[in-house]
């Protein structure tokens, strides 16, 4: 159905399809994946214009000209134009204008709003749409100027992390209305959830209908038990100044940008006025095909302040609400299970072509708790709230600096004499415990780890498979890789018992008798060398001491983190082509010294 033909409404895929073919909206590049449900995706040129507020105050459309017009009788030290077309940083605390591809044209009758992509809002990108003779932000209206071709523009402040921006790159989005009668009112609101429920009870077994609250919207409430999320009911953006760079998916650490608060009793948490947080509804949605959805960005029966930076829901999402907010409260706030904190505007719509999902590339689809935007990695909840035993405790670290120099190469299996090893232990001993789950991806300290190599006298070594349960064994970078050493973190608890400060031998016989029984005589552990890589993240932060022992029993694997194990001939592991891709980055170092290591001990 074309514009022209539909009464009234939010337009849908199809219809914005129509518009982009009449020419009604003028495109350099059409990307299907720019025209989403009931929205569409305009994208940055090659510049960008950096605005000096302090001076200017707030850029302001005005009724009676271009933006562009506007902008040059800015006096030229208030204003520079860059070239973005190699990428460029947008920077927290300053004010940026860009100039997007498109061009629309609005008829009477018609009006469109823009709405900031979820993605750009979890960033708490403050963004604003600005259009030729619109006086308004975010809304272009014809009684400005109708029936004429307006340049459109974004005004884009960060405020809480700087991030890479380049050409081709989408912000917002814009919803097109015909009509004055798209939004449901409050009777039309209860009379849809009587027939088709929109919110539901995610701690329900049976995902049951929430009870509604309908005032001049549909009431939505704050989860802060987390009960699907491990307990962590909001990240908190931190300060960070590495920038995020938006042509990179799946590339962030999500700890190093936010950190997660934790409901440990159940009483809520407690945000501070200013600061910016990701948090989740009590209610899990289920938008119908025929319905878009928006959430009030402000809304004081909750709190005061921004409660979303980005917050339009498309035709087919289904999952938790996440809340983009600031407390703009002059004091801090406490966030209780169940609070109300805004309101949902609901509009009709036709049934689209393509509903939100994982079918057409949508990021949040069945999303759970406070979730980032799409730049960060998966969100491991349990590994937030440090649930995993494995991780959350201390083991012995010393500086990077500190320990590499007992070594004279920087990388691979060093070999290593008396005088080195009487040193090396004095650093070992002088070390301190840290928390594995800090120290895991921090280089400037090494986590020490005594590695046992186990042969038997028919040349043959101990070799074995890693699990792939990260309750069973912490480190997920490892999973399911085949290794021929034993061994792990010296550990506070276990092996640094009542002022013992022998932390290494205490660590190997601990490891010995927990992850494999050997029925026969073993020799003394012996220290052949030092080892070290720089292959993956994991290999950075830990500091190998590979030992060796001889024994003529058997060896039987009985810890939860090695799946399956036994003797295998040193000459078919240093003959096999295949060590690189089977076995762990340590392990496949250390085989082609096995022979030498083997004579060392024997």
């Amino acid at each position: 159905m074309s514009l022209e033909n539909r009464v009234s409404g939010c337009l849908v895929s199809q219809e914005i399809r129509d518009l982009i073919k009449s020419g009604r909206i003028r495109i350099n590049r059409l990307d299907e994946s720019r025209i989403q449900p009931s929205s569409f995706e305009p994208v940055i040129g090659d510049e960008v214009f950096i605005l000096d507020t302090e001076n200017i105050g707030l850029f302001k459309p005005r009724n009676d000209e271009s933006i562009y017009r506007t902008l040059i009788q800015i006096p030229g030290t208030y204003r520079k134009r860059l070239d973005i077309s190699n990428g460029f940083e947008l920077k927290k605390g300053l004010t940026y204008l860009i100039p997007l591809e498109e061009s629309i044209e609005v008829e009477s009758g018609e009006f469109i709003k823009s709405s900031p992509k979820s993605s750009f809002g979890r960033l708490f990108l403050n963004t604003r749409m600005l259009a030729d003779y619109n006086l308004c932000f975010d809304e272009i209206n014809p009684i400005y100027k109708a029936n004429s071709h307006l340049k459109v523009w974004l005004m884009v402040q960060p405020l809480a992390f700087n991030i890479i921006v380049y050409p081709g790159v989408s912000f917002n989005q814009l919803r097109f209305f015909k009509g004055h009668n798209a939004q449901l009112n409050p009777a039309e609101i209860i009379d849809e959830i009587k027939k088709n429920p929109i919110l539901f009870d995610k701690n329900s077994e049976a995902l049951e209908p929430m009870e509604c609250i309908v005032t001049d919207g549909l009431h939505i409430h704050l989860d802060t038990v987390g009960s699907h999320n491990a307990g962590v009911v909001a990240l908190r953006a931190k300060n960070n100044l590495n920038p995020i760079d938006v042509s990179k998916k799946l590339e962030y650490k999500i700890e190093d940008y936010f950190e997660p608060l934790i409901n440990k009793d159940a009483k809520g948490i407690k945000i501070k006025k200013g600061e910016y947080y990701l948090i989740s509804s009590r209610e899990k949605l289920k938008i119908l095909e025929y319905l878009n959805v928006e959430l009030k960005g402000y809304s004081h029966i909750g709190i005061s302040g921004p409660l979303h930076f980005a917050g339009f829901i498309d035709n087919g999402f289904e999952g938790d609400l996440t809340f983009e907010m600031r407390s703009d409260e002059s004091s801090d706030v406490s966030l209780t299970e169940g609070m109300p904190i805004s309101k949902l505007d609901i509009f009709r719509t036709n049934i689209p072509d393509k509903v939100y999902g994982k079918e057409i590339g949508s990021n949040y689809q069945e999303q759970v708790g406070p979730r980032p935007a799409k730049f960060f990695k998966d969100i491991d909840y349990e590994y937030l709230a440090k649930s995993y035993d494995k991780l959350n405790r201390l083991v012995l670290v010393n500086g990077s600096d500190i320990l590499l120099r007992h070594r004279s190469k920087r990388d691979g299996f060093e070999f290593i004499d008396d005088k080195v090893r009487t040193a090396l232990f004095e650093d070992i001993k002088d070390g301190f415990f840290h928390s594995r789950y800090d120290c895991e991806d921090d280089e400037a300290v090494l986590q020490i780890i005594p590695y046992i190599l186990m042969f038997r006298g028919d040349r043959t070594i101990f070799s074995y498979v890693r699990a792939s349960n990260i309750k069973d064994y912490g480190d997920p970078r490892l999973f399911d890789k085949h290794s021929i050493g034993v061994g792990g973190h010296i550990s506070k608890e276990h092996d640094a018992k009542d002022g013992n400060r022998d932390y290494v031998n205490n660590c190997i016989m601990r490891e010995l008798g927990e992850e494999v029984i050997i029925n026969g005589k073993i020799s003394t552990p012996k220290l052949i060398g030092t080892l070290m890589q720089y292959d993956k993240p994991v290999d950075r932060v830990h500091f190998g001491l590979v030992y060796a022992i001889y024994t003529d029993g058997c060896i039987t694997p009985t810890e939860k983190s090695i799946k399956e194990g036994g003797m295998i001939s040193i000459d078919k592991l240093v003959n096999d082509i295949k060590i690189i891709d089977k076995y762990e980055t340590w392990s496949g170092v250390l085989v082609p010294h096995l022979h030498n290591i083997y004579n060392i001990i024997k």
